[in-house]
């Protein structure tokens, strides 16, 4: 059994990045860790990160996912809360209206006691959903909102991530680049010895076997 003390809540962020500014591990009741951990994973790998800060823009990047998630299934749970709403009212057995969401939730359209309380209520599928919609509007529209800020901020991870990339990219291209140059003037250096002994070489040949010049009378 697994120890209360140990839980999915209590780890620790991948980078050390993130652990020495004392993030927390930031899966809430109710979610994987499991698939948490997976995608976090993946989107490392993806992104071929390799350093800790990249792999705590990384760990960002993903937290950014993972709160479009959130949000979307938010949305979603609002729509279907709006729906079942919009088929009960407040005398309604609690019983009952769970039934209903669930029902709802899981599309199950076919349900002889769903269909009777749609027909009840002139409900079709999409009219009711658009009549949650509708009634939800200011709670989706700020989940909207979140939503947006989140992509804004997504955005701005990306391109800190891709600037960082790029300058490691670009340290190791002049790296190659000083390296290659060395190499070449090393190369030159050794030509132009050559070159010089070689011709100093000839130079002392030539001056050894020169004729003497005749002496004037």
């Amino acid at each position: 059994m697994a120890d209360p003390k140990t839980s999915s809540s209590d780890k620790e962020p991948t980078s050390k990045v993130s652990q020495a500014a004392g993030s927390r591990w930031p899966i809430l009741p109710g979610e994987s860790a499991e698939a948490y951990e997976k995608g976090l994973a993946s989107t490392i790998e993806e992104l071929e990160a390799k350093t800790q800060l990249q792999v705590y823009l990384a760990e960002k990047i993903f937290q950014c996912l993972w709160w479009l998630r959130r949000y979307e299934t938010q949305k979603r749970s609002t729509i279907v809360a709006g729906m079942a709403d919009a088929l009960t009212h407040y005398a309604t057995p609690v019983e009952l209206k769970l039934q209903v969401q669930h029902l709802i939730n899981a599309g199950n359209w076919n349900n002889p006691e769903l269909r009777e309380i749609l027909e009840d209520k002139g409900y079709a599928a999409s009219s009711l959903m658009q009549k949650a919609i509708d009634d939800k509007f200011q709670e989706l529209n700020r989940l909207d909102q979140q939503i947006a800020l989140r992509v804004k901020t997504l955005g701005q991870l990306q391109q800190s991530y891709e600037a960082l990339v790029n300058r490691s990219i670009m340290q190791e291209r002049l790296s190659l680049q000083n390296e290659l140059m060395k190499r070449d003037l090393q190369a030159l250096d050794v030509h132009v010895v050559e070159q010089v002994s070689h011709e100093s070489n000839k130079t002392g040949t030539s001056s050894g076997h020169a004729k003497p010049k005749p002496k004037s009378r």
